[in-house]
């Protein structure tokens, strides 16, 4: 049978969301979480967490064991359709609480009362250069609102600081593809799955410390119709943004603060180590 998401109910399965959880665990030494505002996202509302867009989406199990120990609910996790068009890798993915991002997937998880997470900046935000870390690529992507609104969830902006630190970039995507996996990468799904040139602690990521920053929610208009007039849409949309832009800035300085008042020791030697591998 082909594969069709819109079709498909989308639940998750509570035996593997725990052994997700207890594998997220694991990664808690490694990148020491922090979580502020997560007392905002407990109930049973329907909430569209919207956040800056780290690489590879390494920092989602982390913000799923936070969500789950801090306000006891299964975060759902919208990802690009690419991912799952591969039987194997769609099993796995969905195994973990991530879904096809498709309109129909958010509104079916939204409306029956689901937390679930976005990046509206995709790929090119994900991808995008050293220099642009944590600048939001949102321009044109309303998607998200409208979804939100069609499903009269509140929008929740969300700050993630050190994932744009993981890896260091050692091409950017414009150099990569001008080389030949870049441009067999290009033909084959397109160019904006080019992927620059990373370096971590060799494959694995580099022990940035993670922050999660969310804030207050967001309501959205009464009237789900509202999801067709684009000024209400543009306007929702500017405020999720600069909310979170807000947050960003909150937790790089919030994260500079730490680093000056850290007492020399191991997590400090890691943390400078980790913050000069990054560049």
């Amino acid at each position: 049978m082909a594969y069709d998401p819109d079709a498909l109910d989308w639940r998750m399965d509570a035996r593997q969301f725990a052994r997700a959880m207890a594998a997220a665990r694991l990664l808690r030494p490694y990148f020491r979480p922090i979580y502020t505002g997560f007392e905002g996202l407990r109930g049973q509302q329907g909430l569209l967490l919207v956040a800056n867009h780290g690489l590879f989406g390494l920092d989602v199990p982390l913000l799923q064991l936070g969500v789950y120990e801090l306000a006891q609910r299964q975060l759902r996790s919208f990802s690009d359709h690419v991912l799952f068009v591969l039987p194997p890798v769609r099993r796995a993915l969905m195994a973990m609480g991530v879904c096809d991002g498709t309109p129909a997937v958010a509104h079916k998880l939204l409306t029956r009362g689901e937390i679930a997470f976005t990046c509206p900046g995709g790929a090119r935000e994900a991808l995008a250069p050293a220099r642009d870390r944590y600048t939001l690529q949102w321009d044109g992507r309303y998607g998200f609102v409208r979804s939100a609104i069609r499903a009269q969830a509140a929008l929740v902006p969300l700050a993630i600081i050190g994932t744009d630190e993981l890896y260091r970039q050692l091409l950017d995507t414009d150099a990569m593809r001008a080389t030949l996996p870049g441009k067999a990468i290009a033909r084959w799904l397109g160019p904006k799955y080019v992927t620059p040139l990373y370096l971590g602690v060799g494959a694995l990521p580099l022990p940035q410390q993670l922050h999660f920053l969310a804030g207050a929610p967001i309501a959205v208009p009464r009237d789900p119709a509202a999801a067709d007039d684009p000024a209400v849409v543009q306007a929702l949309h500017a405020e999720v943004k600069r909310q979170t832009e807000a947050l960003i800035a909150s937790g790089l300085a919030a994260r500079e603060k730490r680093r000056q008042e850290a007492p020399p020791g191991l997590a400090k030697l890691v943390d400078t180590l980790a913050r000069r591998a990054a560049g």
